[in-house]
């Protein structure tokens, strides 16, 4: 029953300290007040692994006496977070404890887990609930030459603010890799771009990805996602590690075009996984006239659609017309149909007005999304990881504001000012300022004028 994970002194030794890292360090040190301190702090992200090692070190009474209901509460815990092992540790432990012992564990894991702030299905996180404007001249940052050699290919995902005459006033990055790379080319670029004025503003967010054409391939990817050991430090526990992993797959599924869906009965992946297939979705082409949106659907054998997946996001045309049109080059498979680039925008992929990004759906193992990555290097307690995710969730965001993260602090309070929150949104905006979080002394003068 000791699962405990053992941290190698390789990783130890590579400088990476985050929280749940300096937890596990201080157990394996015997410091087990500053272990059970750091465990107790990830349980409100939802972090199995800590509930279970709590369980372990309350059963064996290390740094405590031994204390089965409270082991039995733990292991109660990390079952529900859904941890592997626990399920089968809480039957055994059933059987030792009295009745008196399990009503205690079970009454203390239902309240431990009202309190984990980490939800399972969480609200999308909404930067506006306004409709943007419309884009007037929005070109794509020009790249110095010396960079593009260094960084073939990234993305950058920026959150920014568009005042009434429609000109981007603030800008920051959330997400983005390398990180850092592009960030002054592009803020300097979202200077010039225009939207329509609509006489107030708007919070927007959008991703822009660069690639120098023939710079990644199927071999490229898997070397890259596999490279400085970032899969096996990502597989050790590493949250850092854990979040490049899940910014690199994401890097890779956009330069490949694919799409992935997560098949349960598939095995984990090997020490070496494959991505090879996703570069396929490239060869694709559809001709939908006048399509808005996206759309997913299915196809047979011979490439032609014969269901729609998901239409929420078509605007035109009708669902129903795309019936039995074909996709050259497909056959049976699941396929995302788009051609707005409003929200993903890229300098390798410029489309015409009327064509059609084709991208195909690939069943992975979770180990290969970037979902995945984010959330154990964030339940693990990296920030960065928080971020992209606060970007994407509620629980997340208001996680962060919680712990008086400024960035998501700032635009938060942006947002809360422009939904007529003024005062609230103000106050947040103050509390950022006053952490030296500079856009937040940008966003409090763009929005008092």
């Amino acid at each position: 029953m000791r699962l405990i994970l053992v941290l190698g002194l390789l990783l130890l030794s590579f400088g990476v300290r985050a929280d749940w890292l300096s937890a596990l360090q201080a157990y394996e040190n015997k410091q087990y007040a500053v272990a059970k301190t750091g465990f107790t702090n990830l349980l409100p992200l939802g972090n199995a692994n800590a509930a279970f090692n709590l369980g372990v070190m309350a059963y064996y009474g290390e740094g405590q006496e031994v204390d089965l209901e409270q082991a039995l509460t733990y292991f109660l815990l990390a079952e529900q977070l859904e941890h592997e092992q626990a399920g089968g540790i809480v039957k055994r432990i059933y059987e030792e404890a009295s009745t008196a012992q399990r009503a205690g564990a079970e009454e203390a894991a239902a309240k431990a887990l009202a309190g984990v702030f980490i939800k399972k299905n969480a609200q999308r996180y909404q930067l506006s609930k306004e409709q943007p404007p419309a884009e007037i001249s929005t070109p794509m940052p020009d790249i110095p030459n010396d960079v593009t050699r260094k960084h073939p290919f990234g993305y950058v995902v920026v959150q920014f603010l568009v005042d009434g005459e429609g000109r981007v006033k603030v800008a920051d990055a959330v997400d983005g890799f390398p990180e850092g790379a592009f960030d002054p080319y592009v803020f300097r670029t979202m200077g010039r771009w225009q939207y329509e004025a609509t006489g107030k503003a708007h919070l927007m967010s959008v991703r822009l990805s660069f690639w120098a054409t023939g710079s990644m391939n199927a071999r490229s990817a898997n070397q890259i996602i596999k490279g400085q050991n970032l899969w096996s430090y990502a597989q050790l526990g590493s949250s850092k590690h854990q979040e490049m992993l899940g910014s690199v797959i994401n890097l890779v599924s956009m330069v490949s075009g694919a799409e992935v869906y997560i098949d349960e009965d598939l095995p984990a992946p090997a020490n070496e996984p494959d991505v090879s297939a996703w570069f396929e979705s490239r060869k694709f082409d559809i001709n939908i006239p006048g399509l808005a949106g996206s759309v997913s659907v299915a196809t047979n054998e011979k490439g032609e659609i014969v269901r729609l997946l998901d239409a929420s996001e078509l605007t035109h045309p009708a669902a129903e017309t795309l019936q039995g049109m074909r996709i050259r080059g497909a056959n049976s498979g699941f396929f995302r149909l788009s051609n707005s680039l409003s929200q993903d925008r890229s300098f390798s992929r410029v489309s015409k007005k009327n064509s059609i990004l084709v991208e195909q759906y690939h069943a992975v193992h979770q180990e290969l999304t970037a979902g995945y990555w984010w959330k154990t290097a964030a339940a693990n307690g990296d920030r960065r990881a928080q971020r992209i995710l606060g970007a994407q969730r509620e629980d997340w965001q208001f996680y962060l504001i919680q712990q008086q993260d400024p960035l998501a602090t700032a635009w938060h309070g942006a947002r809360l000012w422009l939904d007529g929150e003024a005062a609230e949104g103000k106050a947040l905006l103050e509390q950022a300022q006053a952490a030296g979080y500079k856009p937040a002394s940008e966003l409090l003068q763009a929005l008092s004028l």
